[in-house]
């Protein structure tokens, strides 16, 4: 689909790798020209569509379920994902996508609703306003986005999540990022929500870096879960008779 519509689904270099979402009005160019994409192995990567955030609720919910369909299919053909990262805007899609199949998500710089960050958020005053001036409310994009919002899909989510959150995020009112880790807190641990000393850009500068270190961390609790399953292993085919 061509125009502000269209998204775009970039193919990696690893069947079994995650699927990344990028933030509103990035491009899959400037995501690789500033390190977002922060692993070397991928399998997906999705550029939103410019419509995902506009004045008509019902276009905007669209735009989301088209890149959902999309993605839903490319997982239906190989597999379940093994990880689901959204940056900014991308966590609404990818956080859907991990309470469906209950999968590890990464998500930066996200919210809890999408109708209140049109609502309340700075970026999204003028998109606000033009929705005001076709006589739309807060209760127009409630209706338009129920079942699309991150918080609705908390609960499914893998308990290996991890969230990082700008301190001083202008982008994503203080509100919306406090329901989203309070909902969070009922399904992972805390210590996997990072409150980071930056805005909304400064989270995305680090998102690569933060990527790479859970990365270590997730393969170094593989390799200790896999060592633990052998040395208990050991005494079980030692104590079998010949």
């Amino acid at each position: 689909m061509d125009g502000d519509d269209g998204f775009r689904r970039i193919v990696g270099n690893d069947d079994r790798g995650g699927i990344y979402f990028l933030p509103w009005r990035t491009s899959f160019r400037t995501a690789v020209r500033f390190g977002l994409l922060g692993l070397r192995r991928w399998r997906l990567c999705y550029q939103l569509p410019i419509s995902i955030v506009s004045p008509d609720p019902e276009r905007a919910a669209a735009s989301i379920r088209r890149v959902l369909a999309d993605a839903t299919e490319q997982i239906e053909r190989g597999g379940p994902p093994s990880l689901l990262i959204g940056l900014s805007m991308g966590s609404v899609p990818a956080t859907v996508l991990a309470g469906r199949h209950r999968t590890r998500l990464w998500s930066f710089a996200s919210a809890d609703r999408g109708d209140l960050m049109i609502w309340q958020s700075p970026a999204a005053r003028a998109v606000r306003h033009a929705a005001e001036a076709r006589g739309l409310t807060l209760d127009d994009y409630t209706r338009a986005l129920t079942g699309l919002n991150p918080v609705e899909w908390l609960d499914r989510i893998d308990p290996r999540s991890r969230f990082s959150i700008g301190a001083f995020d202008r982008f994503v009112p203080l509100s919306r990022r406090y329901e989203l880790m309070k909902r969070a807190a009922k399904t992972i641990p805390m210590q996997n929500v990072l409150i980071e000393p930056l805005g909304h850009l400064g989270v995305m500068a680090l998102s690569p870096w933060r990527q790479r270190q859970w990365a270590r961390a997730a393969q170094r609790q593989s390799s200790s879960q896999s060592s633990d399953f052998c040395k208990r292993a050991v005494p079980l085919v030692s104590n079998q008779r010949p």
